[in-house]
């Protein structure tokens, strides 16, 4: 669940989320931009539970 409390921790830094996708390998890659301070970001996750909160998170965020 670390990847968890990174997602959070980006958004609450001001990152949105501008795109994610399921890998060959069922992992979960999201990538995020803070456009204030043009930096990027991203998580990869290989946890299914992982993976469906993540993408809840995201989804509810829009």
């Amino acid at each position: 669940m670390e990847n968890i409390e990174k997602l959070k921790k980006l958004y609450s830094e001001g990152f949105k989320c501008i795109r994610y996708e399921d890998g060959n390998e069922g992992e979960l890659k999201a990538f995020f931009k803070n456009f204030e301070q043009e930096k990027i970001d991203d998580i990869i996750s290989y946890d299914e539970n992982e993976i469906n909160m993540i993408k809840k998170f995201i989804d509810t965020q829009c």
